[in-house]
């Protein structure tokens, strides 16, 4: 019996053949915060107290919540969440720029800092030091995050990233807007919009990661809501009539915006990327 057992083929464990099976490698250990990049995030927090300061002084501007709120939690939040990537800081370097240039194409950051309202002029003076701090430490720190980096990048729009299709849509709904916003005046470029988001859509094609969808999810659906809530474009979508070619770019800012929302979240679904 112990013979029949010791010559049975099932008795012991018989050796694999053929290619052995890929191991699935491991996330990357969680970044502990390096100085820089803790000042990316503090950066943001400061200048979300100077935003605070600016709706206590003239809460008349800003009817409701103020949005860029929004914006700098979600960047600080990004940096914060998405550490294990090189490039999370990213998020807020480019919205502290985005707040920034739009504010100065737009002539808003100027006024502000000309408002006869202390609290106005002090809230702006202390977002500007804060998206200023946020800016240098966030380049600092993906800098310094790359340099330490060893395993090699995976392009949003590489062969090897299995999201790829999604970072195309997302470009796509981010062009998509920037040109309804510039349609109605002929297809000028000049204002902050058109420009700004045919920026972020450049960045979204370049930049590796998560953190350029994930920013584009609350950048999108604060200018969706904007549409809804100002009274010049909510006129012109409930009279289509008196204005076509704005009513049609504000449809396609909306379809735009809402597909670049979409995308974005599955462009960012964690493991879709080989790098985070």
């Amino acid at each position: 019996m112990l013979v029949a057992m010791k010559n049975s083929p099932h008795a012991f464990p018989q050796p694999r053949t053929g290619a052995p099976r890929p191991v699935a490698q491991p996330p990357p250990p969680l970044r502990s915060l390096s100085p820089a990049t803790a000042g990316a995030i503090g950066g943001q927090l400061l200048a979300g107290a100077g935003l605070v300061l600016q709706w206590i002084g003239e809460p008349a501007r800003f009817p409701g919540f103020p949005p860029g709120l929004v914006y700098i939690a979600a960047a600080a939040a990004i940096v914060w969440l998405d550490r294990r990537s090189p490039w999370s800081p990213v998020a807020a370097v480019v919205l502290s720029l985005w707040i920034v240039g739009g504010g100065l194409a737009g002539g808003n950051l100027t006024a502000n800092l000309a408002s006869d309202t202390t609290l106005m002029v002090a809230g702006n003076a202390v977002m500007l030091l804060g998206l200023g701090t946020s800016t240098v430490a966030g380049a600092l720190a993906i800098r310094h995050n790359l340099r330490q980096r060893t395993a090699p990048l995976v392009k949003p729009l590489s062969a090897e990233n299995p999201r790829r299709p999604a970072v195309w849509i997302v470009i796509a709904g981010l062009l998509a807007d920037a040109i309804g916003d510039a349609a109605p005046e002929g297809l000028r470029w000049d204002g902050p919009g058109p420009a700004m988001f045919a920026a972020l859509a450049v960045l979204v094609a370049l930049v590796p990661g998560r953190a350029i969808p994930l920013l584009c999810i609350p950048l999108s659906g604060a200018f969706i809501l904007g549409v809804f809530i100002n009274p010049e474009p909510l006129a012109v979508l409930t009279n289509p009539g008196a204005d076509a070619l704005g009513f049609g770019g504000i449809v396609l800012q909306l379809a735009g915006l809402t597909t670049a929302m979409v995308a974005s979240g599955v462009a960012a679904i964690p493991g879709a990327r080989r790098n985070p």
